[in-house]
């Protein structure tokens, strides 16, 4: 009975208390890595992510050693990188896609050794696509998810309103049909939203094969996705917690500002992501989330 003690309060002490309310610098282009951490850190986020697209400061090739080290003592966790891959790219692109994963593993690892942040990725495709080119996914889909074990990496994915993977159900067939522990999903809502699909009904689907929630909102403009910051559109987060809540969900909240603000005119990162924050953090401390 000692022993069986000892190991609860064990486990109970490294399970953590309360989700991890994040957001990357992918809606800070213009900003230096650091100016953009700092940022983030300063508004209240418990933790960052990083981008590594072409065009992004951080980007794998154009982080030198000693940004690196710097991102590393920074104070703030990574906790995930972003990439933007297509699973029906060419086989050229494709295997420019392996490179670009091993290159987000050996930053993964730079950063935090012990604890590398997972690599995270939307698939590409058209909805009216699904049927004809689901296997080529997989088969692609298994091809990132290996090169990720191989270099000891976690890789997550996502539905994306628009894309051939568009819905819950989808996700969870990619991910079935891969069958590698290397290999996660992302719920974000604020797709599956615009396709009018239940949240409760989305929930219980994919949240229990998922990594990491990703919040924003969104409407439906002329039959086209109008992305919105989180909280500034018509989902009831008030729902949403509860029902995190119900499940005892503990993984991170990652904030995403989409590309559709930040080109437009006037956009300011950090204002935006102080909005996202002050719309977002209160309704999860109250949700006894955070």
């Amino acid at each position: 009975m000692i022993r069986r003690h000892f190991l609860a309060l064990l486990a109970a002490a490294r399970a953590p208390s309360s989700v991890q309310l994040y957001i990357g610098n992918y809606g800070m282009q213009s900003l230096d890595p650091m100016a953009a951490l700092t940022a983030i850190r300063k508004i209240g986020y418990d933790a960052a992510e990083l981008c590594l697209m072409p065009g992004w400061p951080t980007e794998p090739s154009k982080l030198d050693a000693a940004m690196r080290k710097r991102i590393a003592r920074q104070p703030l966790p990574i906790l995930s990188m972003i990439e933007n891959f297509n699973t029906l790219v060419d086989e050229q692109a494709h295997q420019a896609t392996l490179d670009r994963i091993r290159a987000a593993a050996t930053l993964a690892h730079d950063l935090a050794p012990q604890a590398p942040p997972i690599l995270q990725s939307v698939l590409g495709g058209k909805p009216n696509e699904w049927e004809q080119v689901k296997d080529k996914m997989a088969a692609r889909l298994a091809d990132w998810a290996r090169v990720a074990a191989e270099n000891k990496l976690k890789l997550a994915v996502k539905s994306h309103i628009g894309s051939a993977s568009d819905t819950p159900e989808k996700l969870v067939w990619l991910l079935n049909k891969v069958n590698n522990p290397a290999l996660s999903g992302i719920y974000d809502y604020g797709h599956f939203q615009l396709l009018n699909l239940m949240l409760s009904k989305s929930l219980n689907t994919l949240l229990p094969r998922c990594s990491f929630i990703t919040l924003k909102d969104g409407r439906m403009v002329d039959g086209k996705a109008q992305f919105l910051l989180p909280g500034d559109g018509s989902i009831d987060y008030k729902e949403y917690f509860a029902l995190l809540k119900q499940k005892n969900y503990r993984g991170p909240i990652l904030i995403e500002i989409t590309r559709q603000l930040q080109t437009q005119s006037g956009y300011d990162p950090i204002a935006a992501a102080r909005r996202s924050y002050e719309n977002i953090a209160p309704l999860l401390a109250a949700a006894n989330l955070r």
